[in-house]
């Protein structure tokens, strides 16, 4: 088998919350800019993007690290706060927690990459029960210290926690940004995860190797 390791982004692709993240979003930059956001943009500067990023771009301005990280959190609260108030939806993919069984008993090294700030890992550690598969030490996730996707940092440093080399690991992602965050890394195998984004379409996206809907039959990925 040459994967050894894998590593997964986790709005979109662990928790399928796309529907809540735009609403928070679209709802939060409204809020400060008295504006809509257009489809466009929030594909190019919102999905999958560090914070950073989406702020300086609707703000029209670069901002400090702390003015950054207050809105940042402003705009989380809306989002967990969705999260909570969606008991039906607010639970991992389907066939995942199978699929994570699976590499802990195979002893195959994963973790998470993922635009999120510590306080919504924390979050998703609390109300998902994520302690049972994965390390939150291992998980790499945005702390303004390194560029965000579509920059391959994120991933190199997610495939050095587990100590595999980023060539030999399998990603699964939802968003352009962070597909092509793990091509420029050098994964082996990038999984297009179809949860906002139609089978088809993601399938044309370059760099892509397999889609999947959901995590039922993942298994067969690793071969």
């Amino acid at each position: 088998m040459n994967i050894k390791g894998v590593i997964f982004d986790f709005n979109g692709t662990m928790l399928y919350d796309g529907e809540l993240q735009e609403e928070s979003w679209r709802s939060f930059i409204k809020m400060k800019t008295g504006r809509d956001v257009t489809d466009e943009e929030f594909h190019e500067y919102v999905h999958g993007r560090n914070a950073d990023v989406t702020f300086s771009y609707f703000l029209k301005r670069e901002l400090s690290k702390n003015e950054v990280d207050e809105l940042t959190e402003e705009k989380e609260i809306v989002y967990r706060n969705l999260c909570l108030a969606d008991k039906n939806n607010f639970k991992i993919a389907s066939g995942l927690s199978e699929f994570l069984d699976y590499l802990k008993e195979n002893q195959i090294p994963f973790t998470i990459a993922t635009a999120s700030a510590l306080n919504n890992v924390k979050f998703f550690f609390e109300h998902l029960n994520l302690a049972k598969w994965f390390d939150i030490s291992n998980v790499v996730y945005n702390d303004g210290t390194f560029p965000g996707k579509p920059e391959p940092d994120i991933y190199i440093k997610a495939a050095n926690k587990i100590g595999i080399p980023i060539n030999q690991c399998m990603v699964f992602e939802d968003a352009m940004a962070g597909i092509m965050s793990a091509n420029r890394a050098g994964a082996y195998k990038i999984v297009g995860v179809a949860s906002m984004i139609n089978k088809e379409d993601m399938s044309r996206i370059d760099g892509v190797d397999e889609v999947i809907e959901d995590y039922i039959n993942a298994i067969n990925l690793l071969e």
